[in-house]
């Protein structure tokens, strides 16, 4: 999936608002691009993409930095309350601190950290489309002037300063975190009669430093009495006068709290502080909550050793609790203006109690309505704290289903009096929360707040909640809106591009989705900004059997639409390619669906590698063996890389190694975290001489600087493409297929063999096909050739010669063995040479090949024919066939053939389409053999030398592959022969797992990265959206389509009108007088 598809996943769900409008901004560039196309101007007019740019960059930056300043005060109030120098990056062993406090400081810590990474997680996220809209108009506008290169370095240094503070408060926090674990480590700690807040505290207690021990122990041993006792005693001494001595009670109470001694705080809240004038406030119920809201932080972070004495959740839970009720009961009539008085931060006692999940302490809060009455308790649930959150809106974003509910019910009395201005409010939130819970995918939450009678059509940025929801794919959610007993818009589309809820659930590919929206009357007929329809969105992505279920296309209407988007420079343009020279094309991660990998997986198995996450870190990547090009990624990876991959020349491939680095972001580049290597020929040695895997994908090792343990694991995929020894580059022959004419293909030379029998069928890919189909009006035969064992090219279909009674592969076969089984279905008294003798008498250039001998229907032949057939029962492909190609007895059979004998024995006149089958990992799963196959260098070489031998003539020659590899190594070794990509394109079902072929966006990318000549498509794709033959040709590229669909004259029809340029079909005859007449009414 591309970055724009996404992006919605990578947004954090509370701030998608607050996101550079990634897709806005991109809606704006091809609009000037579209504007551009239609004007004929030689420039297009980005001026709206860099005003809106820049002024998304300013909106985001100043929302980052708010946020990273009051992460920042509350790291330096944390230092300031534990006593710890504000810029200090470690904690010295201290003799004055004891466990309790420690933990909590340690709590506190990772809660911050974890904040700072949710915002870092935002800042990379709009780095990422900040960076992808620069290099669009770079490459759109091919921008290289004054103006653009002030615009981009303004973003370069902002970018920079950020890094650098961001990571040096991040190291400054992994600082701490470690040193806290290292000082808790001494047992010593709860035997200590100290405490680093009342350290902190000193000079303002000028009674501390006499009595500080045996308060704190009176304290932490949670004694009361003996507490209470030296107060009194303190008090004696000095008077009731001293306010610092006021503040040491309340400083006690806090240490109380903290440590969890509970009936000392008990004590401090309910007789000493009323004995000695001191007054309970939010801050003091903050405290309370905060302490036990973070019990159970430490539990994700299982590195870092929690104390089983002072970490138990349910003390935390249970004396936190209790502790707030009995503060509650101590406010007396201040308790109104208490509760609703706010921190630094905005927050009042219920924003934390909602934030932690703590529903005993959030109804203690609200209590009983008519205490206070409606309209307060509906301010304080909708009370905005400094970052414009209520209540309300932590307990939906931390997915506190009970805590909702409270707030709901309370809220929903409010509504029933008819309070103007808080309804409004609560509209206002519910708009912009309920989209909040379906990207979380909050069932609970989503169920209380489908309930709600009130908001639900758009929120602060624009979509509705069907809209969202119908994005998620989630078939209850879509359901619950659309059957809640209110008045929903079904077709309303969001801003951006124009989509309603259909649109979105055709472009993820939700069918489940999209058929409870047209069952609940959703519009099929609409089109998006660019004149699109939902229809076309679908199959556009690979979800055709979604597609399929859609109103069929007006086969009328082949214009407008994905037929008149212009021509984009390519993305990542094709490289120049030496032919003396190898290279290595490394993508990250794996190239196939089904596979979970991440590309880099780091471990978390120690309180070092606790600091350690992908959010941050960047990687290097580089090939040894004298190359000097490196490139560096930020990860995590969000951009779709499937068709970026890193291509390194590299003189000797065996002697080559790959090498991963990762570096963390914003630091110099000594400041290695770790890295990872590999011999490259060593990843395939196994395998034998000429032998390869399949599998391209790879792991290896990263191991940690320091100490050289496995810190993590990277993946990637690469295939080495080696410069073809006798390649003669100076002749090239025209064999371009662009501009030409509508060219008919004949599949497998007069048609692929099949299980009918309406028509007569000759042997698939034999010579006598290639010769009737030529005749009867194909420009063009199609064949596949694979290798034998001995390197010999043969042509044929299957992965496997089931005719020998086995599943074995065609390149696990000698040639003298593939032959041999094409020798024993000849009848007797019938030539044993592969090709007969030539008739030069009947085709328009004076040869053809000779006619076979009548063949007897002898007994013995019969039982031949059934004993052959017995043979391949048991083989898979028969067993899910029921027949083979070209089989004696099924097909009229003709010999097998090879490459130089097609080459040699055919005429000029007749155009190849030579399909290079090499081994795709599917089949090998599907025929359970080994997933191994020749060389792709090897076999390819081998190819190309018969075609460079033989191919020296008049003939049109296309080359084309299923396998993305073979595409690749074809473009780069050679340029004599167009090279086509065919693809599915999703038709179903989906064998083939690789995502390159998965849909006609892909295969389209994939094409235009390598500078083939074009793809061929299974036709349904063509067939269900004509429009997109349009699309596909506006991509520069050649569109072409296979399939037995093409065998229905009107659909062939169909895709001639639209600008075909190449079909394939069996029935070349039958397609060859339709296409004829179709041209002559024309």
């Amino acid at each position: 999936m591309r970055f724009g598809q996404d992006f919605h996943r990578y947004q954090v769900p509370e701030w998608a608002s607050l996101y550079v409008p990634y897709p806005s901004l991109k809606h704006l560039l091809n609009k000037a691009f579209r504007t551009e196309a239609g004007s004929m101007k030689t420039q297009p007019d980005f001026t709206g993409v860099y005003t809106s740019l820049g002024c998304s960059i300013d909106s985001f930056a100043s929302f980052h930095y708010e946020n990273f300043q009051l992460l920042y005060e509350r790291g330096a109030e944390l230092c300031r309350t534990y006593g710890v120098a504000s810029e200090a990056h470690t904690l010295p062993k201290k003799n004055d601190a004891n466990c309790y406090e420690l933990g909590n400081f340690l709590k506190a810590i990772v809660e911050l950290r974890k904040d700072l990474q949710k915002l870092q997680w935002y800042y990379r996220v709009n780095e990422e489309a900040i960076h992808r809209i620069y290099a669009k108009l770079e490459r759109y506008g091919n921008l290289v002037g004054q103006f653009h290169q002030d615009h981009h370095s303004n973003w370069v240094k902002l970018k920079s300063d950020r890094d650098m503070l961001c990571s040096k408060f991040n190291e400054r926090l992994n600082g701490l975190i470690a040193g806290i674990a290292r000082v808790r480590s001494d047992a010593k700690l709860h035997a200590t009669t100290r405490s680093l807040c009342l350290q902190s505290t000193r000079g303002q207690h000028t009674h501390v430093s006499t009595y500080d021990g045996s308060l704190c122990s009176f304290l932490i041993n949670d004694q009361p009495p003996k507490l209470a006792d030296q107060l009194g005693e303190m008090y004696l001494r000095n008077g009731t006068r001293d306010s610092h001595f006021q503040e040491l009670i309340y400083d006690l109470a806090n240490l109380s709290i903290a440590s969890g001694a509970r009936f000392s705080a008990s004590f401090l809240l309910s007789e000493a502080f009323p004995r000695y004038g001191v007054a309970i406030d939010h801050k003091i119920l903050n405290h309370i909550i905060t302490i036990s809201g973070r019990g159970d932080i430490l539990k994700e972070h299982a590195r870092l050793r929690a104390c089983p004495l002072c970490d138990s959740a349910g003390f935390h839970d249970e004396v936190g609790n209790s502790l707030f009720l009995c503060a509650m009961e101590q406010l007396g009539p201040s308790r109104k203006d208490i509760l609703s008085s706010k921190d630094i931060f905005g927050r009042t006692p219920l924003h934390y109690g909602a934030l932690y999940g703590l529903p005993i302490i959030c109804q203690s809060i609200l209590g009983p309505p008519d205490a206070w009455g409606e309209r307060y308790l509906a301010s304080l649930i909708l009370s905005l704290d400094s970052q414009g959150y209520t209540p309300l809106h932590y307990s939906v974003i931390n997915n506190y289903a009970t805590i909702t509910r409270v707030f709901l019910d309370t809220l929903r009395l409010t509504a029933e009096i008819g309070d103007r201005t808080i309804n409004q409010d609560l509209v206002t939130v519910l708009d912009d929360l309920f989209p909040i819970a379906i990207k979380y995918q909050y069932d609970d939450i989503v169920s209380l707040l489908g309930k709600c009678r009130l908001g639900f059509q758009t929120s602060s940025h624009g979509e509705t909640a069907l809209y969202v929801a119908s994005r998620s794919g989630r078939e209850d959610y879509v359901d619950a809106l659309l059957n809640n007993g209110r008045d929903i818009e079904i077709n309303m589309p969001e801003s951006v591009h124009g989509w309603t809820p259909l649109f979105i659930a055709c472009v993820e590919g939700h069918q489940a989705v999209a058929k409870l929206l047209l069952k609940a009357g959703a519009k099929q007929d609409l089109q998006d900004h660019f004149g699109w329809t939902a229809k076309e969105h679908a199959a556009l992505r690979g979800h055709l059997a979604l597609a399929e279920t859609l109103d069929a296309w007006n086969t009328n209407v082949l214009s407008g639409g994905p037929a008149s988007m212009p021509t984009k420079p390519v993305s990542g343009a094709k490289p120049s390619f030496r032919t003396d020279q190898s290279y290595v094309i490394v993508n990250l991660g794996t190239l196939q669906y089904g596979k979970q990998v991440k590309v880099v997986d780091l471990m978390d198995s120690s309180a070092e590698n606790a600091m350690y996450t992908n959010n941050g870190l960047c990687m290097e990547i580089s090939i040894g063996e004298g190359s000097s090009t490196s490139h560096l990624v930020e990860l995590p990876t969000l951009k779709d890389m499937v068709n970026e991959p890193f291509v390194f020349p590299v003189s000797d491939p065996d002697k080559a190694w790959i090498a991963f680095k990762l570096f963390r972001k914003g630091h110099s580049d000594h400041n290695l975290v770790g890295s990872g290597a590999a011999l490259l020929k060593s990843l395939n040695d196994c395998f034998g001489a000429n032998r390869e895997s399949l599998v391209r994908a790879r792991s290896i090792a990263i191991l940690k600087k320091e100490t050289f343990n496995v810190m993590g694991t990277v993946t990637f995929t690469f295939v080495v493409a080696k410069p073809m020894a006798r390649l003669a580059s100076s002749f090239l022959p025209d064999h371009s297929i662009r501009g030409r004419s509508l060219q008919l293909v004949g599949h497998r030379g007069l048609g692929q063999n099949t299980a009918s029998r309406s028509y007569l069928q000759l042997g698939e890919n034999t010579v006598e096909s290639f010769l009737s189909a030529a005749r009867q009006g194909a420009t063009f035969v199609e064949f596949d050739v694979q290798l034998t064992r001995d390197l010999l090219p043969v042509i044929y279909h299957d992965f496997s010669l089931s005719e020998s009674g086995t599943d074995i592969p065609i390149h696990d076969l000698s040639f003298e063995q593939f032959m041999y089984v094409s020798k024993v279905q000849l009848p007797r008294g019938e030539p044993i040479s592969v090709l007969g003798k030539v008739d030069t008498r009947s085709m328009p250039d004076g040869t053809n090949r000779a006619k076979l001998r009548s063949r007897s229907l002898t007994r013995d032949h019969e039982q031949g024919v059934h004993e052959f057939r017995d043979r391949m029962k048991y083989t898979v492909d028969f067993t899910n066939k029921g027949f083979k190609p070209n089989t004696r007895g099924e097909f009229i059979q003709d010999s097998f053939a090879t490459l130089e004998e097609l080459l040699v024995e055919l005429p000029d006149s007749i155009s190849f389409n030579i399909e290079i089958k090499y081994p795709r990992l599917h089949e090998a799963a599907e025929a359970g053999v080994a997933p191994v196959a020749i060389e792709i260098n090897t076999f390819i070489d081998t190819v190309l030398e018969i075609l460079l031998f033989h191919g020296r003539n008049k003939r049109a020659i296309i080359l084309s592959s299923f396998t993305p590899e073979v595409c690749i190594l074809l473009a780069i070794k050679q340029r004599m022969y167009p090279v086509m990509f065919i693809t599915n394109a999703g038709k179903p079902p989906m064998t083939d797992m690789e995502m390159r072929a998965s849909s006609m966006q892909a295969a389209i990318r994939f094409a235009k990265r390598w500078g083939l000549a074009g793809i061929v498509f299974a036709s349904e794709t063509l067939i269900a959206c004509p429009r997109l033959i349009g699309y596909v040709k506006s991509s520069g590229l050649v569109c072409g389509s296979y399939g037995t669909q093409n065998n229905i004259p009107q659909n062939a029809k169909v895709q001639a009108a639209a600008g075909i340029d190449t079909l394939m079909a069996d029935r070349v005859g039958l397609i060859s007088a339709a296409l004829n007449s179709a041209s002559a009414d024309n």
